[in-house]
């Protein structure tokens, strides 16, 4: 999901440039990931039937060059059984199994709240520049994460962007809503992600 829609392909390769490690955290989108839509779920099922969602999902992670550490929280012995299978019997990801999960992502993001498919059209147009794409990714995960970090993630990760990037510096130009193949009324949503931000943060206090 950080690799469709929050631009994590583009540091990933910055620390590959620099050979630099890379340390993965929330591998799993804190079991976002591991509550699949029902369609992501067929998806993988019928394209992967040997994998779990966890377990494809970290294969997924693990199949980045360099990525050097995985962590991953577990709440029982049976996801710990389960993540050390999927190490000690690794299999590589496979160029198949990548558009899968491209596949995955994408139903996940245009099944959200915001039914944003994370094209970037929008971003083509957009004059500050405002990280539309990663705005509503962050914002559809928030709404469907059921976890007790969800507020916090969710504030957490919206405050990683750019300040210059974030939903408040949107003038109401709508030229991003002329270049949306869904037609979404991209300045009011917006509007909505930074009202709530606003009061998720106000409830944390």
């Amino acid at each position: 999901m950080d690799w469709e829609v929050v631009n994590a392909d583009e540091l990933y390769q910055i620390a590959d440039e620099a050979k630099v490690p890379v340390i993965v955290m929330e591998p799993l989108r804190g079991g976002v990931l591991c509550n699949l839509p029902q369609k992501a779920k067929d998806k993988l099922k019928q394209e992967c039937p040997n994998d779990t969602q966890a377990s494809f999902g970290l294969r997924w992670v693990a199949g980045r060059q360099r990525v050097f550490t995985i962590l991953s929280g577990m709440s029982n012995l049976q996801q710990l059984k389960e993540n050390i299978d999927t190490f000690v019997n690794y299999k590589a990801i496979t160029e198949k199994e990548e558009k899968v999960a491209h596949d995955i992502a994408q139903i996940i993001q245009s099944g959200g709240a915001i039914s944003c498919t994370a094209c970037k059209y929008c971003m083509e147009v957009c004059p500050r520049g405002i990280n539309i794409p990663a705005i509503f990714g962050l914002y559809n995960m928030f709404k469907g994460n059921t976890a007790p970090n969800a507020s916090f993630m969710f504030v957490y990760n919206y405050n990683a962007l750019d300040e210059s990037t974030r939903a408040d510096k949107c003038i109401k130009c709508g030229l991003c809503s002329k270049n949306c193949p869904q037609s979404l009324d991209i300045p009011k949503l917006l509007a909505e992600v930074d009202k709530k931000v606003k009061e998720v943060e106000k409830s944390m206090e």
